[in-house]
């Protein structure tokens, strides 16, 4: 049996200001479509985070239910969704008993959940969904004392197994942190101090567990068979050096999985730029329209930048500037008893700071700021 395993699609997610619904949209009518059309998958696994917050936006319900006709009602592809921490597991529930028949398996409610069961020529599959859910939910739930994520998860895979007969094929979906994955910015915290982690044994008798949450495609637990498939954009800069794709895997009647990751080009990718400025303005970029970050190497402010930039990089969302300190014992020499120019205070603290002092142009504009400053308080 076939499948692709996807995650993170975080549909409606803002990024710095800027919704991304249409760089999502092209990325999912542009390659993942067409990915689907040409390995013919027997099923499609969502591994939680469809949307980026628990109310979506308009756009990102109407462009999920695009992608849910072109999957199961166009080309008759079993599509399993689980909720992730962004999403709400009651929302992605709903008439999820009815949207089985059609070969839509939302799962969300804990309350609803159970194994799902698909056939190939070897026999069965079971598809074991475990969405997102706090320990105090799962306790609540199933009746069971849990109290950190890693025992709810335990017990949530428990509770569900027992409706799994012995010897069959296995394949767990989750939302969860495995101890030792590598995080991004853009990833939501599950919990504070590190005790959302949990032990990759978790999923010890699975044939593969196809995750959700870190954003960086990336093996967890130490296992070749516990995979993060990775978002479906770059959703940080943090993110600029990923690889965003799919997993592509294959279980066979012996419960061999094979997988590989298949890559993912977006329309416009997320990078940063470094150097000076007129470096950046010089310089001949291919891809001018990308999301981008600019690392200023400048020695000095330059004034009105990112206006500036924005002529050349139009998709510039932010600037972070590396100004070289001058290196000393951390010690200031500011006098405050002593009544001085403000203009002299601009000097000190510019000596203090760049070791160096102001140039004529600087200093005749600094004295305008001050000018003005004044101007605005009489």
């Amino acid at each position: 049996m076939k499948f692709i395993h996807t995650s993170d699609w975080h549909l409606g997610k803002l990024f710095y200001g800027e919704y991304l619904t249409d760089e999502q949209a092209w990325i999912l009518r542009n390659q993942f479509l067409p990915l689907a059309d040409s390995e013919k998958p027997d099923v499609i696994l969502l591994a939680g985070d469809v949307y980026d917050r628990s109310i979506p936006p308009e756009e990102a319900v109407a462009l999920f239910n695009e992608m849910i006709e072109e999957i199961v009602e166009k080309r008759h592809i079993p599509f399993i969704v689980i909720s992730g921490n962004h999403d709400s597991a009651e929302r992605i529930s709903f008439a999820s008993t009815v949207l089985e028949r059609s070969g839509l398996y939302m799962c969300g409610d804990l309350t609803r959940l159970s194994p799902i069961f698909l056939s190939d020529a070897w026999g069965k599959v079971a598809f074991v969904p475990l969405p997102y859910a706090e320990p105090g939910t799962v306790r609540t739930a199933l009746s069971v004392d849990v109290h950190s994520h890693e025992e709810a998860e335990k017990a949530l895979s428990s509770h569900l197994l027992k409706c799994v007969p012995e010897g069959m094929r296995k394949i767990a979906m989750a939302h969860e942190f495995v101890a030792g994955g590598k995080e991004s910015d853009s990833e939501r915290p599950l919990s504070v101090g590190g005790t959302d982690q949990i032990h990759g044994s978790v999923f010890d008798g699975y044939h593969y567990t196809a995750l959700g949450h870190l954003h960086g495609a990336q093996k967890a637990g130490g296992s070749d068979l516990i995979r993060y498939s990775g978002s479906l954009l770059k959703y940080s800069f943090s993110e600029a050096t990923h690889k965003k794709g799919v997993i592509i895997g294959e279980i066979d009647g012996e419960g061999r999985v094979r997988t590989e990751f298949h890559p993912l080009v977006p329309r416009k990718d997320a990078r940063i730029i470094e150097g000076t400025f007129d470096e950046l303005m010089a310089k001949d970029d291919p891809a001018p329209n990308d999301f981008l970050m600019a690392e200023l190497m400048d020695d000095k402010p330059v004034i009105d930048v990112m206006a500036r930039l924005r002529k050349k990089y139009p998709n510039m969302m932010t600037i972070h500037a590396n100004r070289q300190l001058s290196e000393d014992t951390g010690s200031r020499h500011f006098d405050f008893n002593k009544r001085i120019d403000p203009l002299d205070m601009f000097r000190i603290f510019y000596k203090e700071m760049q070791d160096k002092e102001f140039t004529d142009e600087e200093e005749e504009y600094m004295q305008k700021v001050w000018n003005d400053v004044r101007k605005e308080d009489l």
